[in-house]
């Protein structure tokens, strides 16, 4: 099932990672690195904005539908009801920085930024009101939908003259029509009352511990990005997004999509098999997060040059090309933490520990970032993020483990990292070659030798389970 499922949110979620993979080379040649720094930033924005004041929403969606299955109107109610006085409450206070502010760039800003608040944070919650439902074709056809007017919009608006608005008009409207046209219907039946603040009570209780949680996280993943504006500049934050994101958005999805399919499996294990049930499925979660992890981030950290130079305007070459393989390891660390060993706190519903961790690990990154960007630029603020991440997932392990059984220790998995060793020393000789067709040549190799060593190596048993569908077949 796990397969299944995230074979199916691949599909999903890979068309929409597509567009937004081609956004990154399409924005970088089209905006200066200023300008794609002011975008980037409106963006960090909005996340956080929308980090700190709906995740919680979200995460009580994932966490309690499967319990209220047979008739889930009144949880969807509450939490209509949650949504909509947190929306009223951010528009009273965007309403108080623009009476506030009288740069007119930055009321500008302001008037985006907001209704991009509210729109995201229902447009997400929709696509985790779909997960939980186990539809990953409606959530793989609203994210599609969004994407495509997202960028074909943004395109347009910056050919006309938009700069960095352009993008983010379009991301709004994009996730607009996309709500309209197929979240709006999922939440028919549900009426947010008054009545219902009593219920707010649990969803409270077990998200904003997590919020705190992921709002400590954002810090540790975009905190960098202010201070890169603050002690450097506008095109610092461009080349540093740019190169960030292109990595993030590929390991990042590919991770997220085993999450996708692999966590409310967990969660429904836990709830009508008990813990040894949730543990096993769990295991099965984290070789697959390995599995596909592994090659994808040694091929970043590899053939960075050549990805580079393919993907980024040539504005964006030097800077980008010292930061991706930095940004790889960093990004896989974050999502093994995220997608794997933290599940441990919030299955044993001890989310609080989480806060402790983040916390650290927002200090560690500030802190290092306040040191190092001035005494390395760019690659001051990679250092810092690496060494952020690797004591979050060290703290997040050993923490862990005393609440539920979390690992990653199997043979199946030394397998793999052999693997991914074996891919290292055939494709360590290639990585001077340069253009469009030797990186296509290093990709099929790499993803040949590493396809091959997990077959000799019978790694998850995937030759008995390809020879017993052969038998079934015949």
């Amino acid at each position: 099932m796990l397969i299944r499922y995230t074979a199916y949110y691949g599909l999903a979620r890979g068309v929409p990672g597509l567009l937004n993979f081609l956004a990154i080379a399409i924005y970088t040649r089209l905006l200066s690195p200023s300008d794609y720094g002011i975008y980037a930033l409106v963006v960090v924005w909005v996340g956080l904005v929308n980090v700190v004041c709906f995740q919680w929403i979200r995460l009580s969606l994932l966490r309690f539908f499967p319990a209220n299955l047979d008739d889930p109107r009144r949880l969807l109610s509450t939490l209509l009801l949650a949504y909509t006085s947190v929306a009223l409450t951010t528009g009273v206070v965007g309403v108080g920085v623009l009476l506030a502010v009288n740069d007119t760039a930055v009321r500008s800003l302001v008037l985006i930024a907001v209704p991009l608040v509210w729109v995201q944070a229902g447009f997400e919650l929709s696509l985790e009101l779909m997960r939980s439902q186990l539809n990953p074709l409606r959530y793989g056809l609203m994210a599609g939908v969004k994407a495509v007017i997202a960028l074909g919009l943004g395109v347009l608006l910056i050919t006309w003259g938009f700069g960095a608005f352009g993008p983010l008009l379009a991301m709004l409207v994009g996730m607009l029509a996309a709500v309209v046209a197929l979240g709006a219907s999922l939440w028919r039946g549900a009426r947010p009352s008054l009545a219902l603040l009593p219920d707010l009570k649990p969803l409270l209780s077990y998200g904003l511990p997590l919020t705190a949680t992921f709002a400590l996280g954002f810090v540790v993943s975009s905190s960098d990005r202010f201070l890169l504006a603050a002690l450097l500049n506008n095109e610092a934050v461009g080349i540093y997004t740019a190169g960030y994101d292109l990595v993030a958005h590929v390991i990042d999805l590919l991770l997220m999509t085993v999450n996708l399919a692999g966590y409310p499996l967990v969660v429904r294990a836990l709830e009508q098999r008990g813990r040894e049930a949730a543990r096993e499925q769990l295991d099965r979660n984290g070789g697959l997060l390995l599995l596909i992890g592994i090659p994808v981030t040694l091929g970043f950290i590899v053939l960075a040059p050549q990805i580079v130079a393919l993907m980024l305007g040539g504005a964006f070459h030097e800077g980008a090309t010292q930061l991706v393989p930095w940004v790889a390891l960093g990004v896989f660390m974050s999502c093994i933490r995220a997608f794997h060993f933290d599940l441990a706190f919030q299955l044993s519903e001890k989310t609080l520990y989480q806060v402790w961790i983040n916390g650290g690990a927002a200090l560690i990154n500030v802190v290092l970032n306040l040191l190092l960007i001035p005494a390395f630029g760019l690659m001051g603020a990679a250092y810092a993020t690496v060494i952020a991440y690797g004591v979050a997932l060290a703290l997040s392990v050993l923490l862990g483990r005393r609440l539920f059984a979390v690992s990653l220790v199997t043979r199946d998995n030394l397998k793999v990292l052999l693997c991914g060793a074996i891919m290292v020393a055939c494709l360590w000789p290639l990585r001077e070659a340069s253009g469009t067709w030797a990186l296509v040549e290093q990709v099929l190799l790499g993803a040949a030798v590493y396809t091959v060593s997990a077959f000799s190596m019978n790694v998850a048993n995937v030759r008995e389970l390809m020879f017993a569908k052969r038998r079934t077949v015949k």
